[in-house]
Order: structure tokens, then C-alpha cells, then sequence
């Protein structure tokens, strides 16, 4: 992928390159030409000249260009900390004093302000920040969505969020929050943060995934039921029940987290039973009628009224377990 200035840079280098092939070309021709006494010495001469002016003419610019690149950079980065930190003060002044904000687009600096207090503030703040991003719009969103941009723009676009993304350091609630932004155009940005992120990233993730319907992804998913660490688990059970498929062979992964030692888990595993479908997910739904957490039993008697009543009336009249037993009841006189 491009980074700003190096298109230019590569062009740049292209031209000298070329130009140096041409003038290299053209002393061979005239200096064979002079060994057969086919051209003057004067010629030759003076093709050697123009020759060494180019070349020095293009190590010039190519020197120049380099130098000036550099300087551009350190100015742009000490005016984009100095922005930054204007836009951070603007922001807390519109939090706590009420001061107006200037209407969007905001320029980067910006967006980077308002991500560190997004992260940083909680409760009523964290909220009306939350509105303020969402209301902001990212500058790479128009890259996305313009009509006119390249995909390999659009590509570079997203591989740029991604890389922020995985050095941002930000919670996985600000993360998700980004991921959502892209909507449909979340895709690699999803993938990558799966594949290369920490735990943060991976959580976040699995939850846009599973939001987003990225069904194109449901294979990324199979690695992280059997995760070490359980909310990861959670993460992908809950993925797949928004996806609202299991793909065929992970109906064993699924119905292992039944007997779970963590709550949560077994609760996700029990909303995704009525997707296996037949036989298999009515015997497991029936047995999860009698776990002794309360939201595993009522999610399992909610399972049973999507298989049909029939299979919920007969929870409710035959059940061995009278927790389950009165669950399957409560399920199916809320139906009625």
C-alpha cells in the first residue's frame, strides 16, 4: 500500500531512471557511431555533455525532492500534535462549558482528539461523544463511499484504518463502535483485526461480524470456540447466533459449552441450539431445561417454542426437572 508523497517519490525515481537509460542509450549510439568515423568529434562531444548535465540535473532533483519530503513531514507532523491538541481542548471546553463546535467534517487531528476522550470518559460524556463520531463521519469514510475513488483507494483506505486500529490501543467499545461505522464496507477490516489483533480486537471483531451479517466470514469464527479464553468463546457463539446458521461440523463445539462451567457460556451455546435443527437440538434444548441457572432455562424453553409448541407443551406438562418443567410453562402461557 501507498503511504502520502510516495506515488510522487516513485515517479520521481522512475523519471530519473529513464532519462538516465535514455542518455546512456544515446551515448552508445554515438560513440559506436564515432569508432566506424560514422559522426564528428565535436557530435560526440556534445552528446557526452548533454549527458552528464542530465545526470546531474536528475541526481539534483531527486536530492532535492528527498531533503524536501523530509522537512514537509516533520513541519506536518509538529502542526497536526499542535492541532490535535487545540482540537482536544476545543472538545473539552464543548463538554464541560458548553462551548459550541464548529460544524463537521472535522479535519484528522480532530477525530484522533475525540477517539482519546471516547476512550477515555465513561457515562453521560461517553455518550454524547459517541454522537459527536458518529456524527463526525471519518475522513476515510468519503474514500469509501465516493463515487470517484479507485478501489485500490478504497483498499488502501481500509488497510490504513486497520493498521490505526491494531496500534490505537483503544477499548473494545470504541473499537466496535469503528467497525460499525463501515457498515458493509467492514469486511477486511474485520478479518485483519480477527486474524492480528489482541483480545480487544478480536472481541470487537467477532461482534461486528456477527452485527454487521458478514456472512462471507462465518470460517473465521470456527477457530475461536474452541479459544482459551472463555469471552472470546461467548464472542463467537454469540457471532454465529446473529448470523443465525452453525456451518456443518461444529455442532459438537457448540454443544461441548453446554456443560460449561461459565454461565454466559452456556447461555450462548443454549441460543444457538434451535439453529442445529431435528432431533439433535430438541434432546439438547429438552436437557438445558435443567440447568440451574435461570437465563440458560428460560433460553432454552424460548428454544423449544421456535422447534413448535408441541415440543414446549410437552416440556411443560412432562419435564423431570420442576424448575425446567415450570420455565416450559411460563414460555408457552406468554405465547398463549
Amino acid at each position: 500500500m501507498w503511504r502520502r508523497g510516495e506515488r510522487l517519490y516513485a515517479l520521481l525515481v522512475f523519471l530519473v531512471i529513464f532519462l538516465e537509460a535514455l542518455a546512456l542509450g544515446q551515448l552508445v549510439l554515438v560513440f559506436s557511431a564515432r569508432l566506424f568515423s560514422l559522426l564528428s568529434v565535436p557530435l560526440a562531444y556534445r552528446t557526452l555533455f548533454q549527458a552528464l548535465l542530465l545526470t546531474g540535473l536528475s541526481l539534483a532533483l531527486l536530492a532535492a525532492y528527498v531533503l524536501l519530503y523530509h522537512a514537509y513531514t516533520e513541519a506536518k507532523e509538529k502542526r497536526d500534535r499542535m492541532a490535535y491538541e487545540a482540537w482536544l481542548g476545543r472538545f473539552a471546553r464543548a463538554l464541560w462549558a458548553e462551548e459550541p463546535l464548529p460544524p463537521p467534517p472535522w479535519p484528522r487531528p480532530a477525530l484522533e482528539a475525540l477517539l482519546h476522550l471516547r476512550e477515555m470518559l465513561q457515562g453521560e460524556f461517553a455518550e454524547r461523544l459517541a454522537l459527536w463520531l458518529r456524527e463526525a463521519r471519518p475522513p476515510w469514510g468519503r474514500v469509501l463511499r465516493g463515487r470517484f475513488y479507485s478501489r485500490p483507494a478504497r483498499l488502501e483506505a481500509l488497510e490504513a484504518l486497520a493498521q490505526a486500529l491494531l496500534e490505537a490501543g483503544l477499548t473494545r467499545g470504541a473499537l466496535l463502535e469503528a467497525l460499525l461505522l463501515l457498515e458493509d464496507r467492514a469486511g477486511p477490516v474485520v478479518a485483519r483485526l480477527m486474524r492480528q489483533g489482541g483480545k480487544e480486537e478480536r472481541w470487537a471483531a467477532l461482534e461486528a461480524l456477527g452485527r454487521l451479517k458478514l456472512h462471507h466470514l462465518v470460517g473465521e469464527v470456527a477457530p475461536f470456540l474452541e479459544d482459551p479464553d472463555p469471552e472470546l468463546r461467548a464472542a463467537a457463539l454469540r457471532a454465529l447466533w446473529r448470523l443465525g446458521f452453525v456451518p456443518s461440523g461444529l455442532e459438537e463445539a457448540v454443544l461441548a459449552h453446554l456443560q460449561a462451567p461459565e454461565e454466559f457460556l452456556r447461555l450462548q451455546a443454549t441460543r444457538l441450539l434451535p439453529l442445529l435443527g431435528g432431533a439433535l437440538a430438541r434432546r439438547a434444548l429438552w436437557k438445558a431445561l435443567s440447568d440451574p441457572s435461570f437465563y440458560v432455562r428460560r433460553a432454552a424453553a424460548e428454544g423449544l417454542r421456535e422447534l413448535g409448541l408441541d415440543a414446549l407443551a410437552e416440556a411443560a406438562r412432562a419435564h423431570p426437572d420442576p424448575y425446567g418443567r415450570a420455565m416450559a410453562q411460563q414460555v408457552l402461557e406468554e405465547v398463549a
